[in-house]
C-alpha cells in the first residue's frame, strides 16, 4: 500500500545511451524517467490504492514528492529534475527511514524501488548500510550500458541483512528493456491477494489490500510462522463496545472482486448481482457490530466498518496476533458460544463474553489510554491539583510522577515535553493573587520534565524547597 521511488542524481547518470541501428540516444536518467513512467502506468491500473513518494539522491538525499495517489503529479516532477555530485547510498536508507516513520509508521510494509548506475553492486554492500526499519523490501534497478566490474565479485543478486535484491535490465540498454524490468517487478510485486469471504452458506470473493503477509514469532522451542488461508469464514458477531482496541498486526481494506469478461453483457451482469460483501458491510455499520472471523488454525481477526471521513466508509480486516487470547478481556475465543441452556433461557440478558472463574483485581496504579479522553482526563486532573497549590503540592507531584512513569513504560516521550509547555502556560496564566509558591512548583517541575533524567522511570521529581511555609509535601 506503500512504494518509495529513489532515482540517482550524480553526475554518471547523466552518460548518453546510443541505440543501435538508430540515431536515437538518451541519457541514464531519461531511461530511469521513462522506466518510472511504465511503473505508475501498471499502478493506476492495477492498483490504484498504492501510495507513492520519490526521493532523489546523490551526496544527499531529499524528497521530492510524499506519499500520494497522484500519478500526474509524479510524472510531472520528475521531468524537471537537475544533476548533482557523486552518489552515496547510506543518507538515502535514512531519509526513507524517516519519511515512512513521519508518514506511516513502522508497522507498515513499504517496497523501496531505487534507480542508480552500476556502483550500487560494491555500494549498497558496505558495512555502514543501514537496514529498513519497517517490513519491506529494497529492488535495485541498475542501469549500466556494460556489466560492472564490480558484479563478478558476487555470486548473487541479493543484498547482505534481508535488505532486498538487485535486478538488471537486458543488455543493451534501450528503452524496451528498461520498460520490461520494471514491469516484470510490478508484475512479481504489486500481486493482489485474493480470498473467499465466506459465512454459513454466504460467500464473495474478495481483494485484500494491501496483500497480508506471514506471521513469523520465535517461541522457547522453535520458530512459528502463520500464513493466512484463502477462506475468511466468520464464527460470529460482537458489539463494537466489547472489543474496544486490541492490539494488532496490520489493517486491510476488503474490496469486492469483480469477474471482468471481454463480453459487455457478462460484465453488466456481474455488477448487477447481488454481493455478500456489500451486505456486511451494510450491517456491520447500522448496527454497529464487529465480526469474528477465523483466518487459520488457532488465527483470529476482526471485520469492522471503518470510516476516514463522514461520508465514506469501507470494510476493514484487523489481523489479531496468533492464538486464542488475542483479545484478552474477552477471555479465549473459542468460549464465545451460545450453550443450549443459555438459548433457552430468557431470562439471560448478558451472555457474552463468558466469565472465567479466576478472581482478578482491577485495584491497579497502572494508567491505561486507550482513548484519548482517558488521557485527557489525567492531565486535567494535574492541571486542577496545579491551581491548588500550596495545598495540593503532595498530590500534584505524585499525579505528575504516575503519568511521567506511564509514558516512559508506553515510550510517549513526547507527552513529557507536552506536559511541560502546559505547566509553562498554565504559570504564565495564574491571576495576580495567586500564592507565589505555585509558580514556582509549576516552572520547577516544566524544568524538570525537560531534562535526560525525566526519561529514567527510577527517578522521582520531588518538590520544590522554597522559602515560604512548608508543608507536609512528599
Amino acid at each position: 500500500m506503500a512504494t518509495v521511488i529513489a532515482i540517482d542524481l550524480s553526475v554518471s547518470m547523466l552518460r548518453d545511451i546510443k541505440i543501435k541501428d538508430t540515431k536515437e540516444s538518451f541519457t541514464l536518467l531519461q531511461l530511469a524517467t521513462h522506466g518510472v513512467n511504465v511503473l505508475l502506468d501498471y499502478l493506476a491500473v492495477h492498483s490504484r490504492l498504492e501510495f507513492v513518494a520519490v526521493v532523489t539522491f546523490s551526496s544527499t538525499c531529499d524528497v521530492l514528492c510524499s506519499f500520494t495517489r497522484d500519478y500526474d503529479l509524479i510524472k510531472a516532477k520528475i521531468t524537471q529534475l537537475e544533476f548533482r555530485t557523486n552518489t552515496c547510498y547510506p543518507p538515502v536508507i535514512q531519509t526513507i527511514n524517516y519519511l515512512v516513520h513521519s508518514e506511516w509508521s513502522n508497522s507498515i510494509t513499504c517496497q523501496v524501488i531505487m534507480i542508480t548506475d552500476g556502483n550500487c553492486y560494491e555500494g549498497l554492500r558496505k558495512p555502514d548500510m543501514t537496514p529498513f526499519l519497517f517490513p519491506g523490501k529494497l529492488i535495485v534497478v541498475p542501469l549500466e550500458q556494460v556489466p560492472s566490474l564490480y558484479k563478478n565479485n558476487y555470486d548473487s543478486n541479493k543484498l547482505p541483512n534481508g535488505l532486498g535484491y538487485i535486478t538488471s535490465p537486458e543488455l543493451p540498454l534501450t528503452p524496451s528493456s528498461v520498460a520490461k524490468v520494471f514491469e516484470k517487478i510490478a508484475k512479481e510485486t504489486y500481486i493482489p491477494y485474493s480470498a473467499v469471504l465466506r459465512c454459513g452458506n454466504l460467500k464473495s470473493d474478495v481483494h485484500l489490500t494491501p496483500p497480508p503477509m506471514s506471521y513469523t514469532k520465535a517461541a522457547d522451542f522453535e520458530i512459528m510462522t502463520c500464513c493466512i488461508s484463502s477462506e475468511l469464514n466468520i464464527i460470529g458477531f460482537l458489539e463494537s463496545s466489547k472489543v474496544e482496541c486490541p492490539a494488532t498486526l496490520s489493517r486491510h481494506l476488503i474490496l469486492h472482486q469483480r469477474i471482468l469478461d471481454e463480453c459487455l453483457e457478462t460484465n453488466e451482469a456481474s455488477a448487477k448481482t447481488p454481493s455478500f460483501c456489500v451486505l456486511l458491510h451494510g450491517a456491520l455499520k447500522v448496527e454497529n457490530m464487529t465480526a469474528v472471523c477465523q483466518l487459520s488454525s488457532n488465527w483470529y481477526g476482526l471485520l469492522v466498518s471503518w470510516a476516514d471521513n463522514k461520508k465514506k466508509s469501507n470494510l476493514m480486516l484487523i489481523i489479531l496476533e496468533p492464538g486464542t487470547n488475542a483479545i484478552p478481556w474477552l477471555g479465549d475465543i473459542r468460549n464465545l458460544t451460545l450453550s443450549p441452556t443459555e438459548l433457552n433461557n430468557s431470562d439471560v440478558e448478558e451472555t457474552q463474553p463468558s466469565k472465567t472463574p479466576d478472581k482478578r483485581s482491577y485495584n491497579q496504579s497502572q494508567l491505561v489510554w486507550i482513548k484519548e479522553a482517558g488521557l485527557q482526563a489525567d492531565i486535567q486532573k494535574i492541571l486542577r491539583q496545579a491551581r491548588k497549590m500550596p495545598d495540593k503540592i503532595p498530590s500534584f507531584y505524585k499525579e505528575l510522577n504516575r503519568i511521567r512513569k506511564a509514558a516512559i513504560a508506553y515510550s510517549f516521550n513526547d507527552l513529557l515535553t507536552s506536559i511541560a509547555d502546559l505547566l509553562e502556560l498554565e504559570c504564565s496564566n495564574l491571576p495576580g493573587g495567586t500564592h507565589p509558591d505555585c509558580a514556582l512548583q509549576l516552572t520547577h517541575a516544566a524544568i524538570e520534565l525537560r531534562k535526560p533524567l525525566a526519561m529514567d522511570p527510577k527517578l522521582t521529581i520531588v518538590p520544590m524547597i522554597t522559602k515560604y511555609a512548608q508543608h507536609d509535601l512528599m
